[in-house]
């Protein structure tokens, strides 16, 4: 891979080391330690309940329709298509929401809402008599089309929670985190921001599922798991608002006005409020999108999402029908999670050791710059230096999103092949195995490869999380910040596309015999993925590999 850049690149960074208040007065960005835990408590709740109730609606779906997989595939098309057609809404109205405060704060107050008020309907539900017998002490009746109803609601709901949860995150990651974020090589500055809070994400997402079906294995009622999901909810919401307002109340940076893009002139198309107008308006966030230096990288990544190679609800499912314990794919994933937090920790180091560069000519656009484009020489003024890490971790964010892409199709191709292989296996079995599972007993899947399966799976979550980071704070770095919130926005949607996709992919191989298929069409996708972000950064750069260097290296041997 590149190892060192000695050419000239140009692209956009966008300055946020200082900020303009309303009196027109230069504020330095700054944030202190305190300023940052109360950041971080803020996000870890949100976090926490929105992988929380993620986790929580697989279990309410599937008590309520225990024996069918119609309702839990229906309810996850429903939210993606949801997403896809609202998210680019959502980020639009934090980009023009001029308060940052009142925005995060009914983010939180409308996602924790529709979390009681889903809980209530789940509850209403899960007690109907055919799906709790008569001893419990409440009953309701059974009754198909109440059930449906309700269900319907309680997805409604679901899909309210994900779109909140959704302007959480928009508003924290693309608005408030950048615009704290101390300048580049200082504490706090966004390469550390970005690994903490995703650390955060990743930690949440191993712990939340874990304590809820502990919690409902420990009281034994699915019920009382909905309980404790709504109080959770519920009891959140103070801490929540008590830490971002926190931050906010000592944060001139965000007290500030933000600079809202001017609404769109009406015309007649828009004012007669026609369906044809609707449609432009909405695609109009997707033209934004790939008008930017960094939709390759955002759809490169958002690719990942069709992978069912992943801890996603078909691949434990498979895992199971072939023979794996439940206790196996639990330790299984929870090794998975291991390496993905380790991404958090070696991200921002990967970043500034692959940002060093002995550049000749590096270039950021400035006002001052004539037609003639020759750009700034780093170094030769003592005020570029901070112009220089800027380009640095670019440079970085670069090299070692390439190197995580690459680490995970490395990792996929074992991955792919072991599946292959075991699934062959299951097909060949011995008329031994066959009688044994007669009696009751399940055959185990073949040891080396299961060695083979779960430790290639286990690393490959190291590469898509590094690349995830890096990819992010490119979007953060080089969308203009007018456009972050809006840009955000239309990439969940991009992102929602390929997960549903995914969906109707399982759907439409539901057999556990073509998951094989489905897994050869994540390598295939991992593969496309690398290849679009590769010639991305070779564009960039001008090259992805110095061979003559390499060469020169292999001369010396």
């Amino acid at each position: 891979m590149d190892s060192d850049s000695e050419d000239s690149f140009e692209f956009e960074v966008e300055d946020e080391t200082t900020h303009v208040g309303g009196d027109g007065s230069v504020v330095p960005n700054s944030l202190s330690r305190s300023q940052a835990w109360n950041l971080y408590v803020s996000h870890a709740f949100s976090t926490w309940n929105a992988r929380g109730y993620e986790f929580a609606a697989i279990l309410f779906t599937a008590a309520a329709y225990p024996d069918t997989l119609v309702a839990a595939a229906l309810r996850m098309i429903i939210v993606y298509f949801s997403m896809i057609l609202f998210s680019g809404w959502v980020g639009n109205w934090v980009e023009h929401s001029p308060n940052r405060l009142r925005t995060l704060l009914s983010t939180i107050i409308v996602n924790r809402g529709s979390v009681i008020l889903g809980s209530f309907f789940w509850i209403l539900i899960l007690s109907q008599q055919d799906l709790v017998g008569d001893e419990a002490s409440f009953v309701l009746p059974s009754n198909a089309v109440i059930k449906g109803i309700g269900f319907a609601v309680a997805v409604t709901f679901g899909i309210i929670e994900r779109l909140s949860s959704s302007g959480n995150l928009i508003s924290m990651e693309r608005d408030w985190v950048v615009t704290v974020a101390a300048p580049v090589g200082q504490a706090y500055d966004l390469t550390h921001l970005n690994a903490v809070m995703r650390r955060i994400d990743l930690v949440c997402k191993l712990i939340a599922p874990i304590l809820i079906a502990a919690v409902i294995s420990a009281l034994g009622s699915i019920r009382l798991g909905v309980v404790f999901t709504g109080l959770t909810s519920l009891f959140s919401i103070p801490v929540e608002v008590f830490s971002a307002t926190r931050v906010w109340n000592s944060s001139p940076v965000l007290q500030a006005p933000r600079a809202v893009p001017p609404p769109p002139q009406p015309t007649a198309a828009t004012q007669s409020r026609s369906w044809l107008a609707r449609t432009r308006q909405y695609f109009h966030g997707f033209e934004m999108y790939f008008s930017t230096v960094v939709w390759v990288p955002s759809v490169a990544l958002a690719l990942m999402h069709f992978n069912m190679l992943t801890w996603r609800a078909t691949f434990i499912t498979y895992l199971i029908n072939v023979g794996y314990s439940l206790n196996t794919i639990t330790i299984a994933r929870a090794v998975g999670s291991v390496f993905e937090i380790t991404s958090t920790v070696i991200t921002p180091r990967g970043i500034r050791y692959l940002g060093k560069t002995r550049r000749r000519h590096a270039r950021l656009p400035s006002d001052d710059d004539d037609e003639s484009g020759v750009g700034l020489i780093a170094g030769d003024h003592e005020e570029d230096e901070g112009e220089d890490r800027d380009v640095q971790t670019v440079v970085g964010l670069q090299r070692f999103g390439l190197w995580g892409a690459s680490w995970q199709v490395v990792n996929t191709i074992p991955v792919t092949v072991a599946l292959w292989a075991i699934s062959a296996l299951k097909e060949d079995e011995s008329l031994s195995a066959v009688a044994r599972r007669v009696v009751g007993e399940q055959a185990s899947p073949n040891l080396a490869w299961s060695i083979i399966l779960f430790s290639f799976l286990a690393l490959s979550r190291l590469g898509v999380w590094v690349f995830d980071l890096t990819t992010q704070q490119l979007t953060q770095t080089l969308v203009p910040a007018h456009q972050r919130s809006s840009f955000a926005g239309t990439e969940n949607s991009v992102v929602n596309i390929f997960e549903l996709l995914g969906a109707v992919a399982a759907i439409a191989f539901p057999r556990i015999e073509q998951y094989r298929w489905l897994a050869l069409a994540s390598l295939v996708s991992v593969v496309i993925s690398w290849a679009m972000y590769a010639d991305w950064v070779r564009r960039q750069r001008g090259h992805l590999v110095h061979w003559e260097k390499l060469a020169q290296g292999v001369r010396l041997r």
